[in-house]
């Protein structure tokens, strides 16, 4: 079985025929060009150094050369054997507030957007865990089943946005509930939440549902993503641009801020941490350090074809051409 690394530069092989059939073309042009200057017989007075049909070898061997170089460069590869892989990981479930107050822009450029990006780059990171994606806000529920297609979370995670969820407010009751049921009853795998919030809780039962977690032996990491002091909520209009900030019954303006203290509070009664988010995004190194270091559970094993490099062989016929084609006189002596 043979594939090649880089297949698309396989087309430049359309050149070749091109350039053996100049070759052939200027083959009959120098005939010609010969016959006109000399008749046959004189050729060996004439141009003794002048051999057409060992020019064309020449030209036919240097274009074979050519396409030689470029299959080689395209990176032939040939499957020798087949290889057992094992693939191990834990399961992880990233509850992803989603609620208006995530448009707050204290977190540059908004608390949503710097989660959305924090979790794609966290993803890039993973290798072997199984991932849940739950949104939530007055309600959650599981958007991504446990998967190991990354792929088909981080587009589920491009399209997280505020009033995707018709009920507003905020239950990290809720939120961690729908994560803790996100898991498999029978993998024997670390279980692990990844909490990314604001903090602002309109239900009671945060730190209940915590506890119940800590039970069923699932560890709670917990992000911050807001800062203390705060900022207003935007309103936006249909063409998202924003058209106000939200108002309380008073008419003021409602300030957002983090509620480190009860973060803090879930993450540790599960054994976790909490973390304040950082405009480097830090602490989600942390997390996956953390996750890389925890049990893991062997679900996996698939046997795949090891394919090997073999541009060797095309690179040496290539050179065995090259010396073919400077070995090859441009002409003869006749007698």
């Amino acid at each position: 079985m043979i594939r090649f690394a880089h297949s698309e530069l396989l087309h430049l092989l359309w050149g070749v025929p091109i350039l053996l059939a100049l070759a052939w073309w200027e083959y009959r042009w120098r005939l010609r060009a010969m016959k006109r200057w000399a008749n046959a017989p004189l050729w060996d007075a004439a141009l003794p150094d002048r051999a057409p049909a060992r020019l064309l070898v020449k030209r036919w061997l240097a274009s074979a050369a050519i396409g030689l170089l470029i299959i080689a460069v395209a990176g032939p590869q040939v499957g020798t054997r087949l290889v057992e892989a094992t693939r191990e990981g834990s399961d992880l479930a990233i509850a992803v507030d989603v609620s208006q107050s995530m448009l707050a822009e204290d977190i540059t450029p908004n608390r949503l957007l710097k989660a959305r990006h924090e979790v794609a780059r966290l993803l890039e990171r993973l290798r072997g865990d199984r991932v849940a994606l739950v949104p939530f806000a007055g309600v959650a529920f599981v958007q991504v089943p446990l998967t190991l297609d990354y792929a088909a979370v981080m587009s589920v995670l491009s399209s997280l946005e505020p009033g995707m969820i018709p009920q507003p407010g905020t239950s990290l009751a809720a939120a961690i509930k729908q994560a803790r049921r996100a898991f498999r009853v029978e993998s024997s795998a670390q279980r692990i939440i990844l909490l990314i919030t604001d903090g602002e809780d309109h239900e009671a039962g945060a730190l209940d549902e915590a506890k119940e977690a800590a039970r069923e032996g699932i560890i709670i990491y917990a992000v911050g993503m807001a800062s203390p002091t705060g900022a207003p909520i935007p309103v936006k209009d249909d063409r998202d641009r924003i058209a106000g900030y939200k108002k309380d019954r008073e008419k003021g303006t409602v300030i957002s801020r983090l509620n480190e203290k009860l973060l803090a509070r879930i993450a540790e009664v599960t054994g976790g941490e909490f973390y304040r988010a950082t405009p480097t995004g830090g602490e989600f190194k942390q997390i996956y350090k953390k996750i890389a270091g925890l049990d893991k559970e062997q679900f996996e094993t698939r046997e795949y074809t090891d394919f090997e490099d073999r541009f060797q062989w095309p690179l040496a016929a290539t050179f065995v051409l090259i010396l073919l084609e400077h070995a090859v006189p441009p002409g003869r002596r006749r007698r």
